[in-house]
């Protein structure tokens, strides 16, 4: 099999290290011949250490790499001017690799596809990472059936009408996309995995260092405020000090997280493992909307991979569930100071329970693995060549 990959995101990214390559090369030991096209940050890209050491790594599996340069500014020309760009190379890497399928990952990149003028006999695959417009609406971004809005959300419509498959983060998105395209198509749930051998949980006899760790953005997707009043409020009942693992770590002082009780530090993508093993149990809280249905977040596979259980806000569909049949976790159902201290509890006497740590690792390795991710997608590539007549 031969595949062309388009990301948005760039290799380089943290984002890319954790979620694109792992696949990628796991799919290559599978015998797929990979052809990515990424957007590299001009800062990540002039780290010449990390960027040979990548190319090195996708050499060995024979993955060939064609980055071009993510522009950020002034956003919507700059987006726009990249993804004519990325149309155009997404047309050459075909008609060079003579690849039938075309990995889309995210809307930008299903764009550049889409508009690519590709032979209808190559199939795209659309993998769905959100819904952008109501993330973007949720968040105050933009105003919903504004210009913009109406835009985004007739590009995701054309995305998914043209495409010949579909992954998403939860079965609750792909509900809602199989309703909005009005039809079945191959698809996979492919929750947000991580490599499972590098995180791991600290050893039985290793204390641990802090009680709560909160890790990963603290953006326009995450109550910063309520989580640090959940975190000084959980204290009274789960002892040790909370950690706020994030490269926005002033939002976290500037909610309250001060000195006396909380540690805000940032890590570099290769260190965060390390740190959530220091930890009890995880946090995090997500601002509700439609689009949390689309959501999986990375934080919990990796703290789970930890054996560390977690805490959030209710209302993020599949994880509601996979915390509650699995009893790896709590949900805080409203945010509230007793809220709060409920949730509080529930979690001091789950991780009461000798068997916690140990119960969501074995959620990590059977649900949230990358090998799973990795066969799941092998298997829905197969699916959609099996289906093109040129093959």
């Amino acid at each position: 099999m031969k595949a062309v990959y388009v990301s948005y995101d760039g290799a380089l990214d943290p984002l890319g290290a954790s979620q694109v390559i792992p696949y990628l090369l796991g799919l290559a030991r599978w015998g797929v011949r990979i052809c990515l096209l990424s957007f590299e940050k001009p800062d990540l890209w002039g780290r010449r250490p990390a960027r040979r050491m990548l190319q090195e790594q996708l050499a060995d599996h024979n993955i060939s790499w064609r980055p071009l340069r993510y522009h950020k500014w002034p956003r919507l020309p700059a987006t726009l001017w990249d993804l004519f760009r990325g149309r155009r190379a997404v047309r050459a890497a075909v008609r060079e690799t003579g690849a039938r399928l075309v990995h889309c990952r995210g809307d930008v990149a299903m764009a550049m596809a889409r508009l690519a003028g590709l032979d209808p006999g190559v199939r795209l695959l659309y993998d769905v990472r959100g819904f952008f417009a109501d993330e973007r609406v949720e968040a105050g971004s933009w105003r919903r059936d504004g210009v913009l809005d109406r835009a985004v959300r007739q590009a995701e419509t054309a995305n998914l009408t043209r495409a010949d498959g579909l992954v998403t983060l939860t079965g609750a998105a792909w509900a809602d996309l199989r309703e909005r395209r009005g039809s079945d198509l191959p698809h996979a749930v492919i929750p947000t995995c991580v490599d499972v051998s590098h995180f791991r949980p600290r050893a039985e006899t290793e204390p641990a260092a802090f009680g709560l760790v909160y890790c990963g953005s603290l953006g326009s997707q995450y109550l910063a405020r309520e989580m640090v009043d959940f975190a000084r409020v959980a204290t009274e009942v789960i002892p040790g000090r909370v950690l706020f693992l994030s490269r926005e770590g002033d939002q976290a002082r500037g909610a309250g997280a001060s000195p006396d009780w909380a540690e805000v530090r940032s890590a570099a993508p290769n260190e965060v493992a390390g740190w959530l093993r220091q930890g009890r149990a995880l946090f995090y809280f997500y601002r509700p909307g439609h689009s949390k249905r689309a959501c999986y977040p990375t934080k919990l596979a990796e703290a789970l991979a930890c054996g560390l259980p977690a805490v959030c806000n209710r209302g993020l569909s599949d994880i509601d569930e996979l915390l509650t049949s699995e009893r790896v976790g709590v949900l805080v159902e409203d945010l509230t100071p007793e809220a709060y201290r409920g949730a509080a509890r529930l979690l001091a006497r789950l991780l009461e329970d000798p068997d916690t740590p140990r119960r969501c690792r074995r959620v990590a390795e059977e649900r949230l693995g990358v090998e799973h991710g990795i066969r799941a997608y092998h298997d829905l590539y197969r699916e959609l060549l099996s289906r093109d007549p040129a093959r």
